[in-house]
């Protein structure tokens, strides 16, 4: 990225800061990198009632809905797109392994998450020249 979209997100990026327990920093940090090398990550997840699962997923974005955060994900496990809340996921691994692309907004069809929009300080960010 270069220009005006680059001086853009290292300004936003400069006004973000967070106050993270430390394995919710571990996660974030692992789900971030995953993000940006387009690699999959090993998942363990606590549902809402507390059951424990493995998850072998593939990161597509992140989502935030009433002052929460997802990880939206192909998961291989399932074998189908599936939101993760950060909150929950007790530990992430990376694989090293190459993720296949996934469309953000595609995961989200057939979601509550379906009408998800960008905010719009993001937008500029985010369009094509």
């Amino acid at each position: 990225m270069t220009g005006p979209a680059s001086q853009a997100a290292q300004e936003l990026a400069a006004r973000i800061v967070a106050l993270p327990a430390r394995t919710a920093e571990s996660v974030r940090a692992a789900v971030e990198q995953a993000l940006t090398d387009g690699t999959a990550l090993r998942l363990s997840y606590a549902d809402a009632q507390g059951r424990e699962s493995d998850r072998l997923v593939e990161p597509a974005g992140l989502l935030t809905a009433d002052g929460k955060w997802y990880l939206i994900a192909w998961c291989r496990t399932r074998r189908a797109g599936r939101g993760f809340r950060l909150d929950r996921i007790t530990a992430a691994t990376p694989t090293g392994e190459q993720a296949q692309a996934h469309d953000l907004a595609g995961l989200l069809l057939g979601s509550a998450a379906a009408g998800a929009v960008r905010p719009s300080a993001l937008a500029s960010l985010t369009a094509r020249s």
